[in-house]
């Protein structure tokens, strides 16, 4: 073929490639951890926060053990906030410490956010919050008599699972069952 009669090469058109679309669920929970991280760090100053992230699409914070209290007091009483319902308390132990994790609803909101405090495994100890939520009185002797955790200012820190003679805290990690 001579070049006359050669066909012209033709470039493809250039596709612009879409962005990924975003969750909605992700840009929501994402407005609401920056408000409430907003709230936090105006209040109490960025020390208090150990960790701010998005979990499972609701707004969790790891406070540092010594302002919990004061944290979760302004959670659950600040007008803006109101996350008055307490709907779950859990403990862990991660090797490293042992976590205390609690969720909350707020009716002026209408969303849980996640809160989550941490204490050594030697000695654990992280105040109480039952003056602030009675519905965690239990859920804070089950962590006491499973983990370990002390809860001082609890009303009546006693084994609620276990026998008053049993040995140890048996979702420890290193718990060991004697025969």
């Amino acid at each position: 073929m001579s070049e006359e009669t050669k066909a012209p090469e033709t470039k493809a058109p250039e596709t612009e490639v879409a962005p990924e679309p975003v969750d909605p669920r992700v840009e929501r929970g994402n407005e609401r951890l920056e408000f409430l991280r907003a709230q936090l760090v105006s209040t109490f100053g960025e020390d208090v926060l150990e960790a701010a992230e998005l979990k499972q699409f609701q707004p969790t914070f790891t406070i540092k053990n010594a302002h919990w209290v004061d944290v979760v007091e302004h959670f659950k009483t600040h007008a803006a906030l109101g996350f008055t319902y307490p709907q779950l308390m859990a403990g862990t132990d991660y090797k490293e410490h042992i976590e205390v994790y609690v969720v909350v609803h707020s009716f002026t909101l209408d969303y849980d956010v996640a809160l989550k405090t941490r204490t050594p495994r030697e000695n654990p100890s992280i105040p109480s919050i039952t003056h602030l939520y009675a519905g965690f009185n239990w859920e804070e002797r089950e962590i006491y008599d499973l983990l370990g955790v002390d809860f001082p200012g609890h009303p009546d820190m006693r084994r609620i699972m276990l026998e008053d003679h049993w040995i140890g805290h048996p979702l420890r990690k290193d718990y060991v069952v004697e025969n």
